[in-house]
């Protein structure tokens, strides 16, 4: 939908008593202060919103001191070629005063289109039909509903949901399967949705947490409950003596005391030798972890420079068909100017015609008496009649000449249009085959990055793939040493076990006996202390628990980092697809933290010409800049909805003729100038 506003008359609205302005594609508006200009965009706010130029809702519009009157607001509006005039008044009652002397004033607002008196509902219906949405008006024409108390929380709010209409963000499951940081949430997210996955890790977390922070309250309780014996110690008094006395046995039995140290011995050498194997094979899986971090890393450039190659051949894509639109345009308005030009005046309709002009002899004869007039009466009548006929052909030659010289200015007010139009278009089409090329020198410069990354990649790969599954212990020398010694204490303990030996016994008798009389003691003593070892058994059961839950409060976490991790790359797509819209202006949507945090925000930021750096609203000096980015987020928003309607700008002094921003749609500049009488100039 675009709409043009073609005039604009105020009847009794504020201070204007009664004034029609005309506009064209670009009008300034200007004059001193208090002069009327912001009265004209109030006027228009009102008529399509309810609103003035201050965004201010059922705005006083009644002119000081004046009764009985009604404010109108009439505008003539253009829509796809269509001429429409829209009206709105207000009408003001007063009631009768009540017991206080207090009079009620009623204001009611009234509406005609086309002369045609309209329902408010019918009004609107009537302009939504047309393609005008109202609840995108002000967005769409007003520069400062972004740029206005952009400190309030609800502003930023009501701006973040107009900017997110923009976007066509992809899902929690997209986002998630794009990298392998994330691939435990994506599994999730194939069956659940985001906020349930968040849901149940905070409370699995939560849960874990207040386990975590009870339980060792309990193993304290439990401990305090225990009978003052180390019964760990007396334990392993147990299991020690237990150990002499079978050994004990074993050397009774004819078990030699140097095949248990050959035993011990090739136990030793079995462990050192498996402390080198891991160490080996640790470093392999360190290294195969490097690269393989590295080829990820590799594969996340590629897919953003995938994404933005596509990105970037979308918008040639785009161009060309706005290129092949405009010069199919352009070619319609050649036609259409050399129809024109082809024209020709046809004088016919407006030649004097003689032969409708020929002198009635039966005028010469009295209509009483049947007898001819006299010579002289018939001459003055003839004369009469020659002198209407010659005023009649003047008349038609001065018909002719008005009708010409119309046709002519007609023609040329015609040809002068759509000369104008076709040379915008040309002018378009450049600019756009200009930004075609720019597109492509940037797209191959993005593929030889691409093609940087695949070799990285290929390279990355084959490094990975000549990393062998399993060490070669056979290049440690200590490998080689260890087990070499540890063949030769088998080969010995297979001859000890072989041959037997006779062995001395007695003393390993007395021996059992002294160890057997320990072992009863320590069994006493392990007696007295039965409750400990259950109370052991259940502190034992609780840091096993504890352990759960120390896991489980860390898969949480995982799974909530990779929540954040989806929400942030998620959130980053979205900045930047919603940035696309717009030239100069970029919005800050997220604010994050170092804690990796981080809270909605919606800020505007204007690029800075001299910097080259983005600067928050406001605090750039450039008055201009800032104007450029006001008309920017209009026109972005106008693009992105196809309403393409009147853009008021007030305070709009620092752009000269010259540098008007280029938009696609109508533009009133409300300048403050030394004109005592307020000028309303079509650029």
């Amino acid at each position: 939908m675009r709409m043009i506003l073609k005039s604009l008359r105020l009847e009794n609205f504020k201070g204007v008593k009664d004034k029609t302005y005309e506009f064209g594609k670009t009008t300034r508006v200007s004059g001193m202060n208090r002069r009327g200009k912001t009265t004209i965009g109030a006027a228009w706010y009102w008529l399509t919103s309810d609103k003035n130029y201050e965004l201010v809702s059922n705005p006083n519009i009644r002119p000081d001191n004046i009764e009985d009157c009604i404010p109108t607001v009439t505008a003539t509006v253009d829509v796809g070629g269509k001429e429409i005039t829209l009206s709105k008044m207000q009408k003001r009652k007063v009631g009768k005063p009540d017991k206080n002397g207090v009079s009620k004033v009623t204001i009611t607002n009234t509406y005609e289109i086309n002369s045609v008196p309209k329902t408010e509902r019918d009004f609107k219906a009537y302009l939504e039909e047309l393609g005008f949405e109202f609840d995108k008006f002000l967005i769409c024409s007003h520069p400062n509903v972004f740029t206005k108390d952009l400190s309030l929380k609800k502003k930023q709010d009501e701006m973040r949901k107009s900017l997110f209409a923009m976007a066509s963000a992809k899902t929690d499951l997209e986002i998630a399967q794009m990298n392998k940081e994330t691939a435990d949430v994506a599994k999730l997210l194939e069956s659940y949705k985001f906020e349930e996955i968040e849901a149940m890790n905070n409370a699995s977390k939560k849960k874990a947490v207040e386990q975590l922070d009870a339980i060792p309250n309990q193993i304290i309780g439990l401990e305090k409950a225990k009978v003052d014996v180390d019964v760990a110690e007396q334990e392993l008094a147990k299991a020690d003596l237990t150990r002499r006395i079978a050994e004990c046995d074993k050397k009774i039995a004819g078990a030699d005391h140097s095949l248990d140290e050959l035993r011990d011995k090739e136990m030793r050498l079995q462990l050192d030798i498996s402390g080198i194997t891991q160490t080996m094979n640790r470093e392999l899986s360190n290294r195969r972890y490097e690269i393989d971090a590295d080829l990820c890393g590799c594969k996340d450039e590629l897919k953003h420079l995938e994404q933005t190659i596509s990105l970037k051949e979308n918008k040639i894509v785009g161009n060309e068909k706005a290129i092949t639109d405009a010069d199919a345009e352009r070619k319609k308005i050649g036609e259409k100017y050399n129809a024109e030009y082809a024209k020709a005046f046809d004088e016919a309709p407006y030649l004097f015609d003689e032969s409708k002009w020929v002198f009635d002899e039966n005028s010469t004869v009295c209509s009483l008496c049947g007898q001819k007039l006299p010579e002289d009466k018939i001459e003055q009548l003839k004369a009469d009649f020659e002198s209407r006929k010659e005023k009649a052909k003047a008349d038609a030659e001065e018909k002719l000449k008005a009708k010409r010289f119309k046709f002519d200015t007609d023609k040329k007010v015609e040809l002068n249009r759509l000369n104008t139009i076709g040379t915008e278009k040309k002018e378009l089409i450049t600019e756009l085959t200009k930004k075609n090329a720019d597109l492509n020198t940037e797209i191959d410069a993005l593929k030889k990055q691409e093609q940087d990354a695949i070799a990285k990649k290929e390279e990355l790969s084959k490094q990975l793939s000549e990393i062998p599954s399993e060490a070669d212990y056979t290049q440690n020398e200590d490998y080689v040493k260890l087990k070499a010694e540890r063949d030769k204490v088998l080969a010995d303990i297979e001859k000890l076990e072989s041959d037997g030996a006779d062995k001395i016994v007695t003393d390993l008798k007395v021996e059992k006996a002294d160890l057997q009389s320990q072992l009863d003691e320590v069994n006493k003593i392990i007696a007295q202390a039965e409750n400990n070892v259950q109370i052991d058994d259940k502190i034992a059961d609780m840091q096993h628990k504890q352990n759960e839950y120390g896991q489980a409060k860390a898969d949480a976490e995982r799974i909530l980092y990779q929540l954040k991790e989806v929400s942030k790359r998620k959130n980053k797509l979205l900045v930047e697809e919603i940035n696309q819209h717009f030239g100069i202006v970029r919005w800050k949507l997220f604010d994050f933290q170092k804690n990796g945090e981080y809270k909605e925000v919606c800020i505007p930021t204007v690029l800075d010409e001299e910097t080259g750096i983005y600067k928050v609203f406001g605090d750039t000096t450039n008055t201009g800049r800032e104007i450029e980015a006001k008309i920017d987020i209009c026109n972005s928003f106008q693009k992105f909805f196809n309403m393409y309607v009147p853009i008021f700008l007030d305070g709009a002094e620092s752009i000269n003729d010259e540098y008007v921003p280029a938009v696609d749609t109508q533009l009133i500049l409300l300048t403050v100038s030394e004109d005592k009488q307020l000028k309303v100039e079509a650029m």
